[in-house]
């Protein structure tokens, strides 16, 4: 009895061995350094600021990857493999989203073990998009000043200093205790009110200086309008930065406003001298 017992056990491990033996099938690799952006003339600029690919494998998502990334693809043989541009959301590095404005990237490859594929992704804005763009190329730029000492000024040099083209600028002395710019546009107006129906701001900015941004509502037709704050930005320390700002965040307060508009403000109560605030390719977009 006990001799087939032990031959059981004896043919129940080698059939062990035989599975565990069983040679894996490599990856494939996926090399995405950057995803790029191109416009056209009624979208604004190209500038972005993309830190993720969303990776989908015959339409199921394998991960969300930081570029530059190297992805392991398990599953070899031809496949679909579509990317999704994602952003950080307000600048939050845990709040990392895919941009909902940004078309997918699609191609199909025959992806072999062991072997790695170098993607060049280059993205685009759906069609259904309203886009509104202030880019500080046209002398008559479309922000105004309230309760301000100051306004914005357009600046064209030094080219070091700027990021493409012209750029607006604030500038606060030591007497000036605040500037706030405001747009006066209508179709803001339609900006979405409800936490899950997406409206962003897109901007370059460099600053020295804190500052405020927000959204401007009008709780009733005929009442004075109300700062909803949404970001203060922090001083970037000589160098150009953007940002995702997800407006819904302050217009959700007032779902029955009949009016919205935007503002930039920065408030000097220590009175300090030198405050430059440089903004370009300022961009509202919400779904048509």
């Amino acid at each position: 009895m006990k001799y087939y017992i032990y031959i059981f056990f004896l043919i129940l491990f080698i059939n062990s061995c035989k599975k565990f033996d069983k040679k894996e099938q490599r990856p494939a690799f996926l090399k995405i350094d950057k995803i790029n952006l191109t416009t056209n003339s009624n979208q604004g600029t190209n500038s972005s600021k993309i830190v993720d690919a969303w990776v989908f494998i015959d339409d199921e998502l394998i991960g969300t990857f930081n570029l530059p990334s190297v992805i392991p693809i398990t599953n070899v043989g031809e496949r679909k493999i579509e990317i999704f541009a994602g952003i950080k959301r307000n600048g939050i590095s845990v709040d990392r989203k895919k941009y909902p404005f940004y078309k997918s990237y699609t191609t199909t490859k025959l992806l072999k073990s062991d072997s790695t594929y170098v993607l060049e992704p280059t993205v685009t804005y759906k069609e259904n998009l309203f886009i509104w763009v202030e880019d500080f190329e046209d002398p008559s730029f479309k922000l105004n000043p309230y309760n301000s000492d100051t306004t914005i000024q357009i600046v064209s040099s030094p080219a070091s200093q700027l990021f493409e083209g012209d750029a607006g600028v604030i500038y606060l002395n030591s007497a000036q205790y605040q500037c706030e710019m405001r747009t006066s546009e209508a179709d803001f107006n339609d900006m979405p009110t409800n936490l899950s129906t997406p409206a962003y701001m897109e901007l370059d900015y460099k600053c020295n200086f804190p500052l405020e941004i927000g959204v401007l509502a009008q709780p009733l037709a005929g009442e004075a309008y109300e700062n909803s704050p949404i970001i203060t930005l922090n001083p970037t320390k000589g160098v150009w930065n953007k940002t995702y700002l997800y407006l819904p965040d302050a217009s959700n307060f007032y779902a029955n406003s009949p009016e919205f508009d935007v503002y930039f403000r920065a408030s000097n109560p220590d009175n300090i001298s030198g405050i430059e605030i440089y903004l370009d390719n300022i961009k509202v977009i919400f779904f048509n």
